[in-house]
């Protein structure tokens, strides 16, 4: 991965939620680190073109809960995010946080991620 890349989360994105329940999806749910991973591919994009962005794939690891609101159910949420050069093989990480929530119609599902 070429030296000099940092990147900057304050990114947010929303998901439907499909099926019956209106619960807020837990932080190492699918749904939300797919999320997740969707807005570090979003932001790459943003910042050094989709050309570049598409070289990388991203991971979720070391996922930890470190708040639930228990009136709302929303959680605030840490872990490390893996990204992977297809063209190099190398990868780094970095560590993020994010927060998963629900719309009041319970309809949606927000994810803000923040990094460094």
């Amino acid at each position: 991965m070429p030296k000099g890349i940092s990147i900057l989360f304050a990114t947010t994105a929303m998901i439907a939620i499909s099926g019956c329940s209106n619960s807020v999806p837990k932080c190492g749910d699918t749904e939300t680190t797919d999320l997740v991973k969707d807005i570090a591919d979003r932001e790459m994009a943003r910042q050094y073109g989709r050309d570049f962005a598409s070289l990388f794939s991203y991971s979720v690891e070391a996922i930890r809960t470190t708040w639930t609101d228990e009136q709302t159910g929303a959680h605030e949420c840490a872990a490390q995010l893996v990204m992977s050069a297809s063209n190099t093989g190398q990868s780094d990480e970095a560590p993020i946080t994010y927060t998963v929530e629900l719309t009041d119609d319970g309809e949606e599902f927000f994810v803000n991620v923040y990094g460094l």
